[in-house]
């Protein structure tokens, strides 16, 4: 495969150096030896008992972020990328809802209480810079999960600010590990995002990495 950086928020290609809208750069990039990179299986439990598989090669996220993908449809028009996120971040945080969630890693607790936000990721951020996992590494063969726990509109607005600059794993209020396996389990529906893509609602998914599955030409 090859990354093209032409999406709205572009956060693998800015993860591999690629700027923003740099299709010839990307090109160029073709003559570079294919070097592997870690993918990520996705299972989603939707509430119907049918199990649905993706393939990812950034993360997901669910609560809080999904909603601002969801949101961004409402933002103007004349913002993209980062710009857009953080409007529509705003416009969420003013709905903020916490759900009760359950999350183990390689079938250990990690952490279980109410959330507004879970992200299990490959790469190191989303919504166009926000560096939600900061020690991901897309060859070590493992994801990292990422958890806020119970707070307020003000806490989380100050914790995703922080977010900005990959300085908020040290807050008691997050709760992160890396892992082969991941396992969520939320006691009622939260939207989720794939890749930045919406996919409904979910109460339960199961990660799984898949070490070195994806060979990027302009990595």
């Amino acid at each position: 495969m090859a990354i093209v950086p032409l999406g709205t928020g572009n956060d693998f290609a800015g993860l591999l150096g690629l700027r923003p809208g740099a299709f010839a750069e990307a090109l160029d990039r073709l003559n570079y030896q294919p070097r592997a990179v870690d993918a990520l299986r996705v299972t989603i439990d939707q509430g119907d008992g049918a199990g649905r598989s993706h393939l990812l090669l950034n993360g997901l996220g669910m609560g809080f972020d999904s909603d601002v993908t969801a949101n961004m449809t409402r933002a103007p028009a004349r913002l993209r990328g980062f710009a857009r996120y953080a409007w529509s971040a705003v416009a969420t945080i003013r709905e903020l809802k916490l759900t009760p969630v359950t999350i183990t890693a390689d079938g250990q607790p990690l952490y279980a209480g109410p959330s507004g936000i879970v992200a299990v990721m490959n790469g190191t951020r989303y919504g166009g810079g926000f560096r939600i996992s900061p020690d991901s590494d897309v060859r070590d063969g493992q994801v990292n999960v990422v958890a806020g726990g119970d707070m307020n509109r003000r806490q989380l607005t100050a914790l995703m600010l922080r977010v900005l600059h990959g300085a908020h794993l040290q807050d008691p209020r997050v709760h992160t590990l890396a892992a082969r396996h991941v396992t969520v389990r939320w006691d009622a529906p939260v939207r989720v995002h794939l890749d930045g893509d919406l996919h409904g609602h979910v109460t339960e998914l199961h990660v799984e990495t898949l070490p070195g599955a994806v060979q990027l030409l302009n990595a």
